[in-house]
């Protein structure tokens, strides 16, 4: 029962990525980003100011991160998200994080979501800082620190297609080497 957790700075890739490892994997992806965002949806806010209400709303967090923990502890899956590798690393098999520098994921984020740079550069921002505190406050899990990963990659000059490889063959070679046979299948 293979679980996968793959955490990471918004705009570092982390969301393509899973995509990707749970394909190969053959396995469901659950994106707790997604989660946040149709529950955004469902209260009728805005991706921040949704944000800045869950910090005085632990329900928020703690509903989408039980989904989190219960998918891990159920096994088969590859778990995204800003949080995921913190909650699931008691059951994950291998924990990745996706890192790229501040201005090069605004562009990104600008480019998908298609605003502009400083808009972006500002959620990116503020996001971060909110989840930062709460995760402190709600759980004393720190998000500044790596150490629980297996991987740390910096996609700040690589294509996202260079990090998929990377990602999907470190992560494919290590469940690999952990169980004796091969995991990965659906390699194009």
């Amino acid at each position: 029962m293979v679980v996968v957790a793959i955490s990471g700075q918004p705009g570092g890739g982390k969301t393509t990525v899973a995509a990707e490892v749970a394909r190969l994997l053959g396995v469901p992806l659950v994106s707790s980003g997604a989660i946040f965002r149709e529950l955004a949806a469902k209260y009728g806010m805005e991706f921040i100011q949704f944000h800045k209400y869950a910090e005085t709303n632990a329900e928020i967090d703690h509903s989408v991160d039980s989904i989190t923990v219960e998918r891990a502890k159920r096994g088969n899956v590859v778990l995204e998200g800003h949080l995921a590798a913190w909650l699931a690393r008691p059951y994950a098999d291998v924990c990745v994080f996706l890192k790229a520098d501040r201005e090069i994921r605004a562009r990104r984020v600008a480019l998908r979501d298609g605003r502009n740079y400083e808009e972006a550069l500002r959620e990116i921002e503020t996001r971060e800082e909110l989840n930062w505190k709460r995760y402190l406050a709600m759980y004393n899990i720190d998000t500044r620190d790596l150490s629980i990963f297996n991987l740390v990659l910096d996609t700040s000059h690589l294509s996202i297609n260079d990090a998929v490889r990377i990602t999907t063959d470190y992560v494919c070679t290590y469940l690999a080497t952990k169980y004796g046979r091969s995991i990965c299948f659906n390699i194009a």
